[in-house]
């Protein structure tokens, strides 16, 4: 009898152990947890951003394609339908438009000696290069009495979560050229270019 007492009183013993055991690996499993958790949202939150990053430079390039192209189409372009460019290539951002992208179109031509300059240009929430600037183009562009069109865009990404480690993140600004389609021959070296209106034909710069 003595004995089975002394059983009955182990079992109890050890069903308490495993018991306080249990509670302690549910202990060190929720401290552990904590300890992951903000981990493993900081890497959720990166892979976020990173595909709305990647999704805003697709977006980017096809506006800059979109604003050389609609500009290259044109033979002589007015400032309603500069303005008509803008908005119809701003359109390809959506849904990203809580940020105004910077968009430049520069018409560029290259005189007989493979001299580049500015004949004009336009823009939409930034700089450009005035009339008469020269432009510094890839060797395999600089093609004597030719021109071309050259587009820029970019937007200013604001991360939501990592702005604090990196602040606002400037995507795109680079070049786009295409040739005119339909180009107007004018200037002084008779050299087809999409014309500005009211702007005197190039390579007269004055």
């Amino acid at each position: 009898m003595w004995r089975a007492l002394s059983f009955r009183r182990n079992q109890a013993v050890l069903r308490g152990l495993a018991r306080r055991f249990a509670r302690s690996r549910r202990g060190v499993a929720a401290i552990e947890f904590a300890f992951v958790l903000p981990v493993m949202l900081t890497v959720y939150f990166g892979i976020v951003e990173v595909a709305q990053g990647v999704m805003i430079d697709r977006k980017v390039t096809d506006l800059n394609r979109a604003l050389a192209d609609l500009t290259a189409q044109g033979t002589s372009i007015s400032d309603a339908e500069m303005s008509n460019i803008f908005d119809a290539a701003q359109t390809v951002m959506a849904p990203f438009t809580s940020v105004a992208p910077k968009m430049a179109i520069v018409s560029v031509v290259i005189d007989s000696s493979g001299v580049a300059k500015v004949c004009w240009s336009a823009q939409r929430n930034t700089t450009v290069p005035k009339r008469g600037d020269t432009v510094a183009l890839p060797d395999n562009l600089k093609i004597a009495s030719t021109s071309l069109i050259m587009a820029t865009a970019s937007y200013s990404f604001t991360p939501p979560v990592g702005y604090f480690l990196t602040g606002p993140i400037v995507i795109g600004n680079t070049p786009i050229y295409m040739r005119p389609r339909v180009g107007k021959t004018g200037g002084t070296g008779n050299i087809e270019q999409v014309e500005r209106a009211s702007v005197a034909m190039c390579p007269l710069y004055n």
